[in-house]
């Protein structure tokens, strides 16, 4: 298929995808709303004329309940039971007829125009209401001989022997016909209906087409209000809500309600076809000057691809071709351009394999520096025993002196017993220190301990350097999980780094604490020494990294503190200002007290 071609097809596809794609979406959705809008219109009309219908039979409902509680018909004569219904006539406009009954269905007396026949059928209509509730106005329709449907409206009245009376009025249909031609909307019809009987219709309307019935059946909750969307009517349903199962139905024919929605569908296919005729027009005029730029393009491109470096394609316009054009001239510039980046490429790529190898190298230390420290850990160990041996002979020995020793020479023995006990503890905790795994362990551990352990080994070195060192030990004391060996090494760390700031700084001191705070176990070694420079604070936990002004270590001290207690889930903060000291925080997570 030619580009031409091409270029016919996707202008075709391009005019009629947003045409399908998004107007007739549109046209859809603008047509579900209309026809929601419209079903909505006439519920609103059915619910109208419910409501009207349901506050015209509230009024006649109190007009029964008033003179039920102010008349009492089990003692009037005829003569008075008639006037309380034409009494009962004047506060009902709407009745054209009333009756009282006995409990035992015996009309009492009738006040009203009409046939025998007719006044018998009405009669009969109140007596079908015996057994409804007291104080609640029941409505039965029924088939008048002479007037057709009607409507008798009763309510029971108690007299004083625990017996009910009824006392009806039969309403005139004009009464509800107002209000269902008050809710007919235009080119349709509202009924009363009860269920699938038709009480009542609108002035003018007809009975209910049999196809209309049909495709209503079923469809109506008599309960509820609904709307039935069918294709051959729109009906409405609103219930009076009075027990009744009456309701007030609004029918439109179809092709009337939907009237609009057709009208505006054919006026959108002759907008839509109007307007792909005039995009595929001016579609057409661009596509020819498109497929002329592109001819050009083609044969410069042949003519680059021969050898003819020398081709170049005019560069007016500021659309997508004059850039080709612009793009296809710089071609040539890209290409000698092309070998400098790779040139530059090569160096990035040797100046990283340079950083990996350092990387690596810095690993490689850091690996054999944990190596070095697991070593001394174990010649600690076979020292600590070593020397455990002649300890405890000698102890054994100084005790036994003891016992029978002159008075003179007991300080000197006691001296002796205490100078080996304080041997055998710096070997005991030797041996706690140098008993630590290379993966940490997972125990409950006593910050004090692990801090008070540190001091003991650290304690000769300190005080040979006339460094005074002090403990302020938490109560009770904060626990973590972790392993106490690799916890004492990070102190060790901290308080050799102390030592180091300490030196040549007259009166400068050490202080260690622990304290709890909130979810974490604290431990803090502030000194008194020379300080960090504040360029320098950033960097202290780096590998190889020192600040010392004798060069006594590879720096890995603070770096292996770091990893440690990164394991331990923890981390180590450092505040320091020069010539004031510096102070070192380990973080660790604390175990909860009611754990501990």
């Amino acid at each position: 298929m030619t580009l031409r071609r091409r270029i016919a097809l996707f202008l075709l596809v391009a005019s009629l995808a947003p045409l399908v794609g998004v107007g007739f979406a549109v046209v859809a959705r603008s047509q579900r709303e209309l026809a929601r809008r419209v079903a909505a219109e006439h519920e609103a009309r059915a619910r109208s004329g419910a409501a009207g219908i349901a506050a015209a039979l509230a009024d006649v409902d109190g007009s029964l309940a008033s003179l039920a509680e102010s008349w009492r018909p089990d003692r009037l004569t005829y003569r008075e039971l008639r006037g309380m219904l034409l009494v009962l006539s004047r506060q009902v406009p709407s009745s054209d007829a009333g009756v009282v009954a006995d409990a035992d269905g015996s009309a009492r007396a009738v006040l009203g125009d009409g046939s025998e026949a007719s006044t018998r059928a009405f009669v009969d209509a109140v007596r079908g209401a015996r057994g409804a509730p007291v104080g609640r106005l029941v409505l039965r329709a029924y088939d008048d001989p002479d007037r057709g449907w009607q409507i008798a409206a009763a309510r029971a009245v108690t007299v004083v022997d625990g017996r009910e009376w009824l006392v009806g009025v039969r309403l005139s249909a004009d009464f509800v016909r107002r209000q269902l031609d008050a809710a007919v909307p235009e080119g349709g019809s509202a009924y009363l209906a009860d269920g699938g009987r038709v009480l009542l219709a609108s002035t003018g309307a007809g009975e209910i087409a049999p196809e209309q019935r049909d495709a209503l059946a079923g469809r109506l909750d008599p309960a509820r209000p609904g709307t039935v969307e069918g294709d051959r009517v729109l009906a409405a349903w609103a219930p009076l809500r009075d027990g009744t199962g009456w309701g007030v139905l609004v029918l439109v024919p179809a092709e009337r309600a939907y009237a609009a929605i057709a009208s505006m569908r054919r006026g959108v296919v002759v907008a839509s076809l109007a307007v792909l005729a005039a995009v595929l027009l001016v579609s057409g005029l661009a596509a020819r000057g498109t497929l002329r730029a592109l001819a050009r393009i083609q044969a410069a491109a042949r003519a680059l691809g021969a050898g003819d470096l020398a081709a170049r394609l005019p560069e007016d316009g500021h659309d997508e071709i004059g850039e080709v054009s612009r793009t296809f001239n710089a071609m040539a510039g890209e290409l000698q351009e092309a070998r400098a980046r790779l040139e530059r490429w090569n160096e990035e790529l040797r100046r990283e394999v340079e950083a990996r190898t350092r990387e690596l190298a810095l690993a490689q230390a850091r690996l054999v520096e944990e190596q070095k420290l697991a070593a001394i850990g174990r010649l600690g160990a076979g020292v600590a025993h070593e020397i455990n041996n002649p300890l405890t002979g000698i102890l054994g020995n100084a005790e036994l002196l003891l016992e029978h020793a002159e008075p003179t020479e007991r300080e000197s023995l006691e001296r002796i017993e205490a100078l080996a006990r304080r041997c055998r503890d710096v070997t005991q905790t030797l041996l706690r220190f140098s008993e630590q795994g290379a993966e940490p362990a997972r125990e409950d551990v006593d910050l004090n301990r692990v801090v008070a352990d540190a001091l003991a080994l650290f304690g000769g070195v300190a005080r040979a350097q006339e460094i005074p060192v002090s403990a302020e030990l938490a109560s009770p004391a904060p626990r973590v999980v972790g392993d106490a060996g690799h916890l004492a090494q990070v102190l060790l760390h901290l308080l050799s780094n102390a030592r180091t700031a300490c030196e040549g700084r007259p009166g400068a001191a050490i202080a260690v604490s622990t304290a709890r705070e909130g979810a974490d176990a604290l431990v803090r070694v502030r000194d008194g020494g020379k300080g960090i420079a504040p360029e320098h604070l950033p960097h202290v936990f780096e590998p190889f990294f020192t600040t010392k002004d004798r060069w006594a270590s590879v720096g890995l001290g603070l770096s292996v503190s770091y990893r440690i207690v990164s394991e331990h889930g923890g981390r180590i903060e450092v505040e320091s200002r020069p010539g004031e000291g510096a102070a070192f925080t380990v973080r660790l997570p604390a175990v909860p007290p009611a754990t501990v």
